[in-house]
């Protein structure tokens, strides 16, 4: 299959009307037709069927579609990396972070990677980890850093670099800022700030306080900054990462004697992804937040 009949086949599949793909592509309907008829006689099967709706595919033709899909993602991904290489310094680098990593390490690894490649486009996407894996997966990222999710991709790859902690936070002005141990904690009639139920401690809320049999009133944010702002009021507790606010004067936290709410923060970038100049010194800087984190252990 050439580009030119990927392009044709993926995108009558996507409009489903002949005229639409022609004016999407910039051809006539007669090429678009062309290209599908010499598309079904180079496999030998009939892909699409028509009805009152459009064209739609038939099982051999979602089949190719499923692998189309990943071609384009090949090509695209290719594409850039020559563009990026005849570029020099002035190509592109698509990081992407869940809410964690991304308020803690994001913004001195973007600083530090501007300082070497001055010129280089950078963008951050922070989605919740399981949107940013899906992004990788679909190399709409070149790399990201995540929050633990219990699940691995296999067509991506997963390096951790730090550990991190969900705790109970609050305001030292709360009443629950004299308590050390979580088990002296009455949490009925609490307000319980989460990020969004998406996100990977968003799901741990939800499924603690259904271990814990606790009925309380939640609010969802979609800002873990904002988590932490509200908390500040003194007027509810969030179930949020040890790394975000430990070093927030305004908060007090209490820890559970649990090592499951241990989770690591990992480096992923999908397994086939060409790695250019910029992405193998963003992943130097990662690495060097390893070693620190490493040393900090060891001393």
């Amino acid at each position: 299959m050439n580009i030119q009949k990927l392009h044709v086949f993926l995108s009558l599949v996507e409009t489903k009307k002949m005229t639409q793909t022609a004016r999407l592509l910039g051809l006539s309907t007669p090429t678009v037709s062309f290209h599908i008829k010499s598309l079904e006689e180079e496999y030998g099967v009939k892909l699409f069927r028509t009805n009152a709706g459009g064209y739609k595919l038939t099982d051999v033709g979602e089949m190719l579609y499923h692998y189309a899909q990943q071609l384009r993602q090949v090509n695209q991904a290719m594409e850039k990396s020559v563009e990026d290489y005849k570029q020099g310094g002035h190509g592109s680098i698509m990081l992407g972070a869940s809410g964690v990593p991304a308020q803690i390490y994001m913004p001195k690894l973007i600083h530090q990677l501007a300082e070497r490649y001055p010129k280089i486009k950078v963008s951050l996407d922070v989605q919740t980890a399981p949107e940013i894996e899906k992004k990788l997966l679909l190399q709409e990222l070149d790399c990201g850093l995540v929050m633990e999710t219990g699940k691995k991709e296999p067509e991506l790859h997963y390096e951790s670099i730090a550990n991190d902690r969900i705790v109970l936070a609050f305001s030292t002005s709360h009443p629950f800022s004299s308590i050390r141990a979580f088990e002296k904690v009455d949490m009925r009639g609490q307000i319980l700030l989460v990020h969004r139920l998406s996100s990977s401690t968003g799901h741990f809320s939800e499924t603690w306080l259904r271990e814990q049999n606790l009925e309380m009133e939640m609010i969802q944010l979609d800002s873990v900054s904002t988590i932490s702002r509200m908390l500040s009021y003194g007027k509810s507790v969030a179930l949020i990462s040890k790394k975000l606010i430990e070093k927030e004067d305004h908060l007090a936290y209490i820890e559970f004697e649990n090592p499951e709410l241990e989770r690591q923060i990992y480096f992923v970038y999908h397994r086939n992804l060409w790695m250019g100049a910029p992405f193998m010194h963003f992943q130097e800087l990662v690495g060097e937040i390893k070693e620190v984190g490493e040393q900090r252990i060891a001393n």
